[in-house]
């Protein structure tokens, strides 16, 4: 365990090295950058939500609320024509951390499968209110948005800023995650997964703990909105959609609970492999469900524990 802790952190240097190099590489065209940006920002989202479920043992089904608060704040500011990238982050900051001490108060009084519920309801509140109200655009929500500026005179116009803007989210979003879980409050987390109760009777406030984890990981998914918008060019009830939240579950299991590599592994995995199946067939989810059964029999570790699996084969 030492050693795996000793060497993870150049691992992810590794990686993200690797990562700030992709747009080198000659098959890197347009399409291919935008596809990057979509792997890496559900990869990131992912991360933020197994704080919540790998770490914590909760099952969130209102992470599409978040994700899609965060791109209505951006587009909301760009708009009414404030271009700068940090006041629309910081918007989105302020708008989900109000929805999500809301969501997390009420629904981290509840245990178990009620807490999911709770979760999903308070999302479809939200997707309804932006479905059907037209002054933030209906069904159509809020469409051609200007591009960000990262200062005056900069703006993030082309595919490779977005690239690397994300690539920064990323590396932001992991860097959190990774203070957290090693932290005494990531201890606590897993105390509070294996038994609830007895990390209540150490004197920890559960509901507390269970409020603070839910708070960053909404926060950080906020963000991943904000930044989705800017690279869309707009917000759509859309990414309220429950089964939203459903694809961010799935990438964590894809890529292995209790994990950081392995959601951002998972969400890029799943990211390019909706994308390659649905231009072939449109039943594209029916082959994704498929992959996900051989991978919770096969794989219970998800995609992180392969090269385990690998070596037991031997």
């Amino acid at each position: 365990m030492s050693n795996a802790r000793r060497f993870a952190p150049w691992g992810a240097l590794l990686a993200f090295a690797v990562l700030a190099a992709l747009p080198a590489a000659p098959f890197m065209s347009r399409y291919y950058l935008l596809l990057a940006f979509d792997a890496l920002i559900f990869g990131a989202i992912a991360m933020s939500l197994d704080l919540v479920m790998g770490y914590t043992g909760l099952v969130s089904f209102g992470h599409a609320a978040f994700y899609g608060l965060g791109a209505y704040s951006a587009a909301v500011l760009l708009e009414r024509g404030v271009l700068s990238l940090w006041a629309c982050l910081g918007f989105a900051l302020l708008v989900v951390g109000a929805y999500a001490f809301v969501v997390a108060y009420f629904a981290t009084s509840r245990r178990g499968i009620y807490f999911a519920l709770l979760t999903l309801i308070f999302a479809e509140v939200v997707y309804t209110f932006f479905r059907y109200t037209q002054t933030f655009g209906g069904s159509d929500g809020i469409q051609g948005l200007p591009e960000a500026m990262l200062m005056p005179g900069v703006a993030i116009d082309t595919p490779i800023k977005k690239y690397y803007l994300v690539l920064a989210y990323l590396a932001f979003g992991y860097v959190v995650c990774r203070v957290i879980v090693a932290s005494h409050f990531g201890r606590v987390l897993v105390a509070i997964r294996e038994n609830e109760d007895r990390a209540r009777f150490l004197g920890y406030n559960v509901q507390r703990y269970k409020m603070g984890v839910c708070m960053i990981s909404a926060l950080l998914t906020g963000l991943g909105g904000a930044l989705y918008a800017m690279r869309s060019a707009y917000a759509t009830p859309d990414l309220m959609v429950w089964t939203e939240s459903g694809e961010f579950i799935i990438s964590v299991m894809i890529g292995g609970l209790g994990t950081l590599a392995g959601p951002i592994v998972g969400g890029a995995f799943f990211t390019i492999l909706r994308d390659k199946i649905s231009s072939y067939v449109d039943w594209y989810f029916i082959v994704i469900g498929v992959v996900l059964i051989v991978i919770v029999l096969f794989m219970p570790r998800g995609l992180v524990g392969l090269r385990s699996v690998l070596r037991l084969g031997r």
